[in-house]
């Protein structure tokens, strides 16, 4: 029997792991590679950034990148990113992407058997985390090969996948990059380091009286020892074994558990009472509006006809917003589209030439709907009440209340991540009274070391959770995360 009355309680079955890493997604897996021994080294090819090649041929060519002082490579370089590290990491990646270019890597990955560092990665269904629940047939934002890791090429896995290699600027399914990540784990040698199936319900720190490591010195002997570290227990249970329950020990935790796990809601009554037909992801969505043709896209013999029912209400102006629009519109559904602001900014996010599918639906918010059939655009409109009969309640900016009955309501405003299962005091973000959101206020990390500044040690996050939400970013924390155990390591060893 588990007891978890003591707050330092261990279970008897416990196993101990030196990082144990929370969600498999590509966060997961970029830092489960470099943890294998996989470890990235600089080619000795000159950069367009004459600094950046100066800073990098400083050190002798046998020294990784993870023995190297990232404060000082990553100094001085911009981007669409606001960490430095990351910026590096994508620097040497994908040298000059943002201009258009696409020049070859500057780093060779070796694999170092002996470097390894035994961890496990726990997620709750197979390699990609998020990238597995998403609606397969939607084209990714970024291009398809900033969705690669190292090693795996993502044009040359496209032709094992029996497909053919895209185009340096093309984007790719979402279904495509899924089968990608999983793959990659097979491929790279990782299958052996992933629990999936693998829901965590907590994570807390033991012998939390040391908050960070500490060099004592004995006043008697004047030998300097290392207090002991903070320890870390990980526990939760296991969907593929009957939900048996698991727990691990460990001097280092990583959080890469990405930002949708929590869809953001409007907070209205009735928000949450009719979840058969207030849904608040696209891929629920989709199978909803399939619903509503198979219902309504018939005559009575049964024959194919254009859908007649109540509109499909769509709250947002995102682009998943964006993603729920196209989908209708594809079933010839009848759309009703909410916002808050008259001027949005959707246009501005992306160039028109690779998404003009996007830039479609920014003109009918502009237009208001004026010159397109079955869309009704209702910009600065929020919602007062929905009720279980299928009416919501809307205010203009006027203040009149109207009511409109709908067929399905699309509640697509943005998500955030779910750390409940943290049981730390204290708040993790950059502004410590807010709740975490990836975009407006990530986890207050370290940004050489990705350690989360207001935990205990030993504790790291990286991707959306510290702000970066591109995979093309992720490496950067990946190595920043990496770099700093090895060190720690390197440091306990000596003392």
């Amino acid at each position: 029997m588990r007891d978890f009355s003591a707050p330092n309680s261990v279970p008897e079955d416990a196993v101990y792991k030196e990082v144990v890493v929370v969600g498999n997604g590509p966060s997961g897996i970029a830092v489960s590679h470099l943890l294998a021994g996989h470890w990235p080294y600089y080619n000795g090819e000159p950069h367009p950034d004459e600094l950046l090649t100066a800073r990098l041929r400083a050190a002798p060519p046998s020294r990784s990148l993870l023995e190297q002082d990232l404060h000082f490579l990553s100094q001085g370089l911009e981007g669409r990113c606001n960490n430095p590290v990351s910026l590096l990491l994508d620097a040497l990646t994908h040298p000059c992407a943002d201009l258009g270019l696409e020049l070859p890597s500057l780093l060779e990955w070796i694999h170092h058997p002996e470097r390894l560092v035994e961890h496990v990665v726990l997620g709750k269904g197979p390699p990609g985390g998020a990238w597995q629940e998403m609606d397969g047939n939607v084209l990714t934002i970024s291009l398809g090969s900033w969705m690669e890791l190292p090693g795996l090429d993502f044009r040359t896995w496209e032709t094992w996948d029996g497909g053919q290699a895209s185009s340096r600027n093309s984007r790719a399914l979402v279904s495509s990059v899924a089968r990608y990540y999983e793959d990659y784990v097979e491929a790279r040698g990782l299958s052996r380091f992933f629990r999936n199936g693998s829901v965590v319900t907590s994570v807390r720190p033991l012998n939390m009286g040391n908050t960070v490591d500490k060099k004592i010195t004995d006043p008697e002997t004047g030998v300097e020892t290392c207090s002991p570290p903070v320890l870390w227990c990980v526990e939760g249970y296991d969907t593929a074994n009957c939900n048996a329950p698991f727990c691990y020990v460990s001097r280092c935790v990583v959080l890469a558990t990405g930002s949708i796990d929590l869809p953001n809601r409007l907070q209205v009554p009735g928000e949450m009472d009719n979840p058969e037909w207030v849904l608040h992801d696209l891929r629920t969505l989709e199978i909803k509006l399939d619903e509503l043709v198979d219902r309504h896209g018939k005559d009575r013999e049964g024959m194919p006809t254009e859908p007649d029912c109540d509109p499909v209400l769509i709250v947002g102006a995102g682009l998943s917003a964006a993603d729920a629009i196209i989908a209708a519109r594809f079933r010839s559904l009848p759309i009703l589209h909410l916002f808050r602001r008259r001027h949005n900014t959707l246009d501005k996010q992306l160039p028109e030439n690779m998404y003009p599918e996007y830039h479609k639906v920014y003109q009918m918010m502009s237009d208001g709907g004026e010159n397109y059939s079955c869309y009704t655009a209702l910009p600065e409109h929020k919602i007062l009440e929905i009720t279980p009969d299928h009416i919501v309640y809307i205010e203009s900016p006027d203040g009149k209340v109207v009511s409109r009955t709908v067929s399905a309501a699309a509640i697509l405003i943005g998500s955030r991540p779910d750390l409940s299962f943290l049981h730390l005091g204290g708040d993790l973000g950059v502004v410590p009274s807010q709740p975490i959101d990836c975009r407006s206020n990530p986890v207050d990390v370290d940004l050489f070391t990705y350690a989360v500044k207001r935990a205990p040690s030993g504790l790291y996050a990286l991707g959306p959770l510290a702000g970066d939400n591109f995979v093309r970013f992720i490496q950067g924390g990946a190595v920043a995360i990496a770099s700093n155990i090895h060190k720690e390591r390197k440091h306990h060893t000596v003392l």
